[in-house]
Order: structure tokens, then sequence, then C-alpha cells
């Protein structure tokens, strides 16, 4: 079966970190962008593939691009910013990517294939 998820990838200063706000626990970090791209993709596999494995039921895609967008605009809270300033240190860049991400999930032989 063939799915396709919105998800959040973010660029720290020091490596790579992706979520799908359509499947709640789904994240994923990464050194580098192809591993993070790689890495969300096999979470993702893993994660719907134990749900569908346990009965429970399939967090459908529902989030466009632009809903995940908006999920994700949360601005920074001002005590996270002040933490970095007591230490005297800027607060950390983060450049952040909205993609759709297609995975093939195998459907348990006990579930009719969608």
């Amino acid at each position: 079966m063939k799915l396709a998820y919105a998800v959040v990838f973010e660029r720290t200063p020091n490596n790579y970190g992706a979520y799908v706000p359509d499947v709640p626990g789904c994240i994923s970090t990464g050194k580098t962008w192809d591993e993070m791209q790689a890495m969300i993709r096999e979470a993702l596999v893993f994660h719907i593939e134990a749900m569908l494995e346990d009965g429970d039921p399939l967090p459908e895609p529902k989030m466009s691009i632009d809903d995940a967008i908006a999920y994700h605009s949360e601005p920074i809270p001002e005590d996270v910013l002040e933490s970095y300033a007591e230490f005297g240190e800027p607060a950390p860049t983060i450049s952040t990517t909205f993609e759709m991400v297609e995975i093939e999930v195998a459907v348990p032989q006990s579930l009719p294939a969608r």
C-alpha cells in the first residue's frame, strides 16, 4: 500500500531532524540530509507497519504541506531563548523544510489491502 505524508525536516547546527505530524511519535534524526531522508522513511514505514500488525487504526495522511507549515509554526518559547542568553550563547539557527514523503507499506495478511 502506498501512502504519502507531510514531513517536517529541520536542520540544526549539529544535525537534521524530522517528524511526521499525522503520525504522533514518528521522529528521526540524521547527521546528513541524505541520511535524514532515509531515516525518516524507514521510521515511517516501521511505525505504520507496527501499528497495522498490532491492529491499531491506520493514521490517515491528512496534512498538506500548508497544514504542516501551520502546525509547525509555533514560535520558540521565550524561556527557551532566554536559557541560551544565560550561557552567553546565541539561540540555535534552525532551517525548516516541508516535503511530502511517499512510502510503501506491507499490509498484514489479516488485513484487506487498500
